[in-house]
């Protein structure tokens, strides 16, 4: 069981430190590992692996390490497997983090930080609208309405008000199915 143990946090470990672009990228090598090397799982069991992996939430490296680690080592090899895939970029964070923060005692470092941080809210602010437009635009001109005025509602109640944006969210959802009961359509789709 050990020897398992050991090979599943070797795996995961170098997998997560070689392979760029996240868990998806890593399948290849986990097909290597675990199917053609060591026959822990059949091609098919593999399949049924990712294919559940992939409709979980979270991050797509851990979830494979907890159902591959599970499957192979019980609860101990998922939580061997787990950290195996974590730690290489948490260890590459930590490594991060203090050379910006070594690097900010420069001005010019400074400087450059705030151009990229600049850049970034840019970024986000465009994809924001882009989204926005996309969602704010229905053929409906009720529904158009509709959705305007929560936005607006909600941008005002998050940035002036500070109202949690969960709650924010819980009372849009319950607009929408009011809306949706009062136009008679939960009515109509009842069998």
């Amino acid at each position: 069981m050990f020897s398992r143990l050991k090979a599943l946090f070797g795996i995961f470990f170098y997998l997560s430190t070689v392979t760029l672009g996240g868990g998806l990228a890593m399948l290849s090598g986990m097909r290597d590992e675990f199917v053609a090397k060591r026959k822990w799982l059949t091609d098919e069991e593999m399949v049924d692996t990712v294919a559940a992996m992939q409709s979980m939430p979270g991050i797509i490296a851990c979830n494979m390490g907890a159902l591959l680690g599970y499957r192979v080592a019980g609860f101990p090899g998922a939580l061997v497997s787990i950290l195996g895939a974590m730690l290489p970029p948490f260890l590459a964070i930590m490594l991060l983090s203090s050379a910006v923060s070594w690097l900010r005692q420069f001005a010019v470092v400074s400087h450059i930080f705030l151009g990229v941080r600049a850049a970034i809210a840019a970024t986000i602010l465009w994809a924001s609208v882009g989204l926005g437009k996309k969602i704010l635009s229905t053929p409906e001109r009720r529904a158009r309405i509709f959705s305007w005025s929560v936005a607006v509602g909600s941008f005002g109640a998050l940035s002036f008000f500070g109202v949690n944006a969960i709650l924010v969210l819980v009372i849009a959802a319950i607009l929408g199915w009011l809306l949706f009961w009062r136009n008679g359509v939960a009515k109509e789709e009842k069998p």
